[in-house]
């Protein structure tokens, strides 16, 4: 329990000022799930799962067509809360943002009629959903600005310099980047392979080592 109260102060920092009530159903009501890497949280049938929490692991938020083709539009990582994973109880949301497990994660579910019932009876928690609600569509229309108005060789560049990397090297593959970016495998393929002629990056198998970082910068500007 103690443990538990400690996750939740970390994901709420206004959790000493909710209702009693409120801490105790989120204390005891909750459910913790294990997920792993690239499995599908929410999304399709898995639709309006309710509130989901973070606790370990990192989750991709992405858009999927009817073809296949994704688009990522943020990241989850630990601490960080998903509140359109409860979509149903929004007015007037009529896209279905998909949740999958970018690395084996752990999430703490709050399900969608606890969810509905607290955020009734706790203003202090209602408004602080709504300021992450306000957030989180601010990062999707940041997304949205660059596919739209950046060239694909300037979003790859950015990307590149985002990503984690141990001694310069990435571990990735050329489709989760096309899956990142909202891009064909075989266009994102031939802009590496571009970056790599010009000495700015080394390919090899399911791994990029960055060899000129500031050139690379100067890409996106």
């Amino acid at each position: 329990m103690e443990d538990t109260l400690t996750f939740f102060k970390s994901s709420f920092p206004l959790w000493n000022e909710f209702k009693q009530n409120t801490q105790d159903k989120l204390l005891n009501n909750g459910i913790f799930i294990h997920y792993k890497k690239d499995e599908l949280i929410s999304g399709g049938k898995k639709s309006c799962l309710g509130l989901i929490i973070v606790k370990k692991g990192i989750i991709r938020a992405y858009l999927a067509s009817e073809s296949g083709k994704q688009i990522t539009l943020y990241k989850l990582f630990p601490n960080d809360i998903c509140v359109f994973s409860a979509s149903c109880l929004m007015k007037n949301i009529t896209f279905d943002i998909e949740l999958s497990a970018d690395k084996d994660s752990d999430i703490f579910l709050i399900e969608t009629k606890l969810y509905e019932q607290l955020i009734k009876e706790d203003n202090i928690l209602a408004n602080y959903i709504n300021d992450i609600l306000t957030s989180r569509f601010s990062d999707t229309m940041w997304v949205f600005e660059q596919f739209v108005f950046q060239s694909l060789d300037k979003r790859l560049a950015a990307y590149l310099l985002e990503q984690e990397t141990n001694n310069n090297v990435i571990d990735i593959t050329h489709e989760k980047i096309a899956k990142d970016l909202g891009s064909a495998r075989e266009v994102i393929s031939r802009l590496l392979k571009m970056f790599e002629k010009e000495k700015l990056i080394k390919l090899s198998r399911n791994k990029i080592t960055i060899l000129n970082e500031k050139e690379i910068y100067k890409i996106m500007q």
